[in-house]
């Protein structure tokens, strides 16, 4: 799957917000493939995953579609308040959803079904963005 390594060679600390079940393990699995990434957390609502992002100081914080709206943008707002150098990917249920997320502060948009070229090339940007850790 991996067909390209970032030129950061620091891992990307990312928090996973998915609720449990099916598609967390999923979405655990697949971050999990790529080397460059270290997830330091894993939260299945939004305060939960407010206090690991206030704990972890992530850089990523990958967000699934299986979050009431309403739950995912006020867990954006409330990341990029408390924790403005965070990147946020927030899968979605279809592209209907992509400029709502992306107004409520989305910094990138996945399809929950999409292809894992779609993830990696994501992924990829953001490990890229800079070689020095946010803070």
């Amino acid at each position: 799957m991996i067909k390209a390594t970032p030129e950061n060679s620091e891992p990307i600390p990312t928090v996973l917000v998915s609720r449990p079940g099916i598609m967390q393990q999923s979405l655990r699995a697949s971050l999990a493939s790529y080397p460059w990434v270290s997830v330091v957390a894993f939260a299945g609502d939004g305060l939960t995953a407010l206090s690991e992002v206030s704990r972890h100081k992530p850089r990523l914080v990958v967000i699934d579609s299986n979050l009431l709206d309403e739950e995912v943008a006020a867990l954006l707002d409330a990341i990029k308040r408390a924790h403005p150098p965070a990147r946020c990917l927030v899968f979605i249920k279809s592209y209907r959803h992509d400029a709502q997320m992306r107004t409520c502060g989305a910094d990138a948009v996945a399809l929950r079904d999409g292809s894992p070229q779609g993830l990696e090339e994501v992924l990829l940007r953001f490990a890229n963005e800079t070689s020095e850790p946010l803070t």
